[in-house]
């Protein structure tokens, strides 16, 4: 029941919990469904966080197989494109990978330059190490968190030999209190980006896109989004994914992929819905088609080893057709005509 509810509300763009459950009260559509039953909007909340997103692949997967069964998807003609949808996140707090990777080489340089400073003083370990880093630093590698502690123990134990080295003292202080928690900061944010060129900081899955909607304004910004690409036949979804990327054409093979293993998992239940097509990959739409958004080499390949018939655009089959009709406009001056009858 809850599930109808939920499903006929973002239908209808009502999405607040206590919207919906006003709906209940009030709108015999919802009254019908939900077969008179009035949830409050803490079971709504409860059930679309907790409850909801555990089975939604589940739910999708047993609609899927009930269309196969009755013949409405017969996974012939499978129709892929993506939509960017704007994430529910704040606009204005954002990590950018590329300052984040400023930021910590700065921090690196700063740190290199106090502990150069430190080991100028100290004539014994300029003897050993002559002009190198120390090795605890990696021999000049890149610093670390883990690097940047392990030395900082190492000079508080110097610090416990000579306390009143006061200049020593107020380095260690500011490597603790300022550098080591700024290391674990960009750490931590490096393995959020995981590759991708931001985050959002209210919403860490949501990457930072230009919009459609956005091509006319004059200084369009990226908002925080997913690109949700999504595949049809006869207008029934029959395979969707979620993506942290703005551009469609490395998105098809975790699509397929996805579809490929909705399909295995229904197949395995009932494989009399899938005989297997000569030379074919059996938990695959027989032919692909897409935009020239998705058109690559990689792409071509995955279509190919898997038997599938590819009617994916190559990237640039639009321009290619632009610069064919520019070549069939007539000069000026020759312009076709017809003599007209008097």
């Amino acid at each position: 029941m809850m599930l109808k509810v939920l499903v006929y509300a973002y239908t209808q763009r009502v999405y607040s919990s206590r919207q919906i459950a006003k709906a209940l009260r009030e709108n015999v559509n919802f009254m019908w469904l939900s077969g008179g039953n009035r949830p409050d909007f803490r079971t709504i909340n409860a059930f679309r966080g907790e409850k909801m997103k555990g089975v939604i692949e589940a739910v999708f997967t047993s609609v899927l197989e009930l269309l196969v069964e009755e013949g409405y998807v017969k996974l012939e003609n499978y129709f892929v494109d993506g939509s960017k949808v704007e994430a529910n996140a704040n606009r204005h707090k954002v990590v950018w990978a590329k300052s984040r990777a400023k930021y910590q080489e700065r921090l690196r340089e700063k740190v290199k330059g106090l502990l150069k400073e430190i080991e100028a003083v100290n004539e014994a370990e300029n003897e050993e190490y002559g002009d190198n880093d120390l090795e605890e630093l990696g021999g000049g590698g890149e610093i670390d968190a883990e690097k940047l502690e392990k030395k900082i123990a190492e000079l508080n134990q110097r610090l416990k030999e000579k306390p009143e080295d006061k200049k020593l003292a107020k380095a260690v202080k500011v490597m603790e209190k300022d550098y080591l928690p700024r290391q674990k900061r960009y750490e931590e944010q490096e393995r959020k980006l995981a590759g991708r060129s931001s985050y959002s900081k209210t919403d860490e899955d949501a990457t930072f896109f230009r919009m459609k909607e956005d091509r006319g304004a004059e200084k369009p910004l990226p908002k925080p989004a997913y690109n949700v690409q999504t595949g049809t036949e006869g207008q029934f979804v029959v395979g969707f994914s979620l993506h942290q990327r703005a551009g469609d054409t490395a998105c098809l093979i975790p699509h397929l992929e996805g579809v490929k293993a909705n399909l295995s998992s229904i197949a395995r239940r009932k494989p009399d819905l899938f005989p297997q097509p000569e030379g074919q990959s059996r938990y695959l739409p027989q032919n692909i088609s897409a935009d020239a958004g998705y058109g690559s080499e990689e792409n071509y390949a995955y279509c190919e080893e898997h038997h599938l018939g590819n009617y994916v655009k190559y990237n640039t089959f639009h321009r290619e057709q632009q610069k064919q009709s520019q070549t069939r406009t007539h000069p000026q001056g020759h312009l076709p005509h017809r003599e007209l009858a008097l």
